[in-house]
């Protein structure tokens, strides 16, 4: 279908009110996804890109269903139904929301129900497309350290050293954002818990961090994400129904992780970065529990070791995110970290990095970030000792 056809469709179906005449409503369907795009943000033209790309190549079995929730500047909130009609695709506008908030957690439950009434089905996946800040509250991503910070340097490459306005470099999607408004993980498990999905899928930066998914292991069996930024484009969209139905559990979800690092690693230059990973959340507790064990028997100081030889997945001056499982590596002794290796193989059961994110060479890759300590972020590291991470490790504040 040509470009012009495609965002002809896209505007229809969001000027069309409620067609129920279109799709007949089975009793029960074997799976159902919802796309839930919080893009009134700097996102907004790119959620329209995706939304031709779903058009334009959707695969959908008559027992899966297709929901996309949309909110764009200036467009208001709409929850739409994708599907076929003898063979042909068709989009449905099933709800208006109006001019709303979509950071927050109340319309994202409130979209999560409309889609389950309108085609209960046997499982249910989500994926939640927007900015992303990993676990860090609102406002506090690239929070000033307090005194002078020298930017790591790895060779070859100095990684942090850029121009970030330089126009040779990606945009990026830097869960969820709306006009400044932030959806922040607690509120996010608050919504999700109400709920049982299959997999959450992030199309959104940062997010594969043990301290987010610590507080989503009780939402959905499977977590999938990138511990670094996202390229804008973000997902591929022409491949998500054909990676995920008719859905058939992990093997689904490991041809998404397979079409997403493809779709950026056939490409050049800077645009070739991408990491992204899948994790079991039965097995999170194991790699908490190893980790404790790791940090309890370690006399290693976190807030002063040497971090030169770890892998950092964020472009920031003074780093927060980082590869857990050298994170590991650097605190605990051999036998405490072959046990937490083992255990961290066992839950991220797909990762597969570039060799390169944009400007920072990726050459350890375990599939998940992680918090080190740091006394030159004290609001960050506040933060930190709140998280339901550290709460359950008694890491932060030591009180030996």
């Amino acid at each position: 279908m040509k470009k012009g056809n495609l965002l002809g469709l896209v505007f229809f179906c969001l000027s069309l009110t409620s067609c129920e005449e279109w799709f007949h409503p089975r009793s029960r369907y074997e799976h159902s996804l919802l796309v839930y795009m919080a893009a009134d943000n700097s996102l907004s033209e790119l959620a329209k890109t995706n939304m031709q790309e779903l058009l334009a190549h959707a695969s959908l079995p008559e027992d899966h269903a297709l929901f996309v929730y949309t909110d764009g500047k200036e467009q208001g909130a709409y929850l739409i139904r994708i599907y076929k009609r003898n063979h042909i695709t068709r989009a449905d506008t099933l709800f208006r929301y109006g001019m709303v908030n979509s950071a927050h957690p109340d319309m994202l439950e409130q979209a999560i129900k409309h889609a389950r009434e309108v085609c209960p089905a046997k499982t249910y996946g989500l994926i939640l497309w927007s900015h992303g800040t990993g676990w860090l509250p609102a406002g506090l991503y690239g929070e000033t350290p307090k005194y002078a910070v020298t930017p790591l340097s790895l060779t070859p490459v100095a990684a942090f050293q850029y121009n970030i306005d330089d126009p040779a470099y990606p945009r990026t999607k830097t869960f969820a954002k709306d006009g400044s408004a932030e959806m922040e993980i607690p509120d996010l498990a608050g919504v999700l818990k109400r709920f049982t999905h299959e997999y959450v899928c992030f199309d959104a930066c940062l997010m594969a961090d043990i301290q987010t998914y610590y507080r989503l292991k009780d939402v959905s069996r499977y977590l999938m994400g990138s511990p670094t930024e996202i390229i804008d484009t973000g997902f591929p969209y022409d491949k998500l129904t054909i990676s995920l139905f008719p859905y058939v559990g992990e093997s689904s979800l490991i041809a998404l992780c397979n079409a997403y690092y493809n779709k950026y690693n056939e490409q050049t230059g800077y645009y070739r970065s991408a990491t992204i990973s899948l994790v079991r959340t039965d097995r999170i507790q194991e790699v908490a529990l190893a980790f404790k064990n790791l940090i309890n028997n370690s006399p290693t100081d976190p807030l002063t070791v040497d971090r030169t030889g770890l892998q950092t997945y964020d472009r920031l001056t003074e780093h927060v995110f980082w590869d857990m499982d050298r994170v590991a590596a650097l605190l605990g002794s051999a036998e405490d970290y072959a046990d937490f290796s083992t255990a961290l193989k066992r839950a991220v059961v797909y990762k597969k990095a570039t060799d390169n994110f944009i400007t920072i060479p990726i050459e350890y890759f375990s599939g998940l970030a992680a918090y080190l300590p740091v006394t030159t972020l004290p609001r960050t590291q506040e933060a930190f000792e709140a998280t339901a991470w550290n709460k359950y490790l008694g890491w932060m504040p030591r009180t030996d």
